[in-house]
């Protein structure tokens, strides 16, 4: 089992946490980004706060990632493995 660290809420207004979780398994049409930068923004924020609804905890944040393909799904024709990416929230929330 490989892990990765992660910035997570444990607890309504709370600080972060970096914990270490498990790499998760890339399924056919998916790709693994090996995150170079992330952003915690306002909606990160608001989570923490209380004022957004959070369904479970821990809660990873930071869903404003820039980073590279480390796998890839054998159906994704879009992308590279080592290819430079940046992941629009929407898509991947």
């Amino acid at each position: 089992m490989s892990l990765m660290r992660a910035a997570r809420l444990h607890k309504i207004g709370e600080e972060l946490q970096m914990d270490h979780v498990e790499v998760p398994s890339v399924g056919d049409d998916e790709v693994l980004v090996k995150v170079r930068a992330s952003g915690i923004c306002h909606s990160d924020l608001n989570y923490r706060d209380g004022v957004s609804q959070v369904r479970r905890l821990p809660m990873t944040l930071g869903h404003e990632i820039a980073g590279v393909v480390a796998e890839k799904g054998r159906e994704v024709r879009v992308v590279e493995k080592s290819d430079r990416v940046c992941v629009h929230y929407a898509m991947s929330c």
